[in-house]
């Protein structure tokens, strides 16, 4: 089974503030240890001034396409996708293959 890349861009319409950003860092640090098939993950705030928006990227590995439907509706997963929802943040998601 192939393995399978899932990058995240989420941009809100406002600035966070420094501790939303510390619960940010600390939720998706522990998303390894609680979400069965990730591979690999990083995130960070953008740098280069040409993401159109976008604030955050996430990028993440999953070791097959069942690892990504079971994070999808995991509870840590919901967590934030709710509150980003909640902070009017818009997110644009892209999942491809890899070998």
């Amino acid at each position: 089974m192939r393995q399978l890349q899932h990058v995240v861009l989420i941009k809100f319409p406002r600035d966070l503030e420094q501790a939303e950003l510390d619960w940010i860092d600390q939720l998706l640090a522990s998303w390894p240890q609680h979400i069965e098939g990730i591979v690999k993950h990083r995130w960070g705030l953008d740098v280069s001034g040409r993401s159109r928006g976008y604030q955050f990227g996430l990028v993440m590995e999953f070791e097959s396409p069942d690892a990504l439907k079971r994070y999808t509706p995991h509870p840590q997963h919901q967590e934030f996708a709710q509150w980003v929802a909640s902070q009017g943040g818009e997110v644009l998601a892209f999942d491809f293959p890899i070998d």
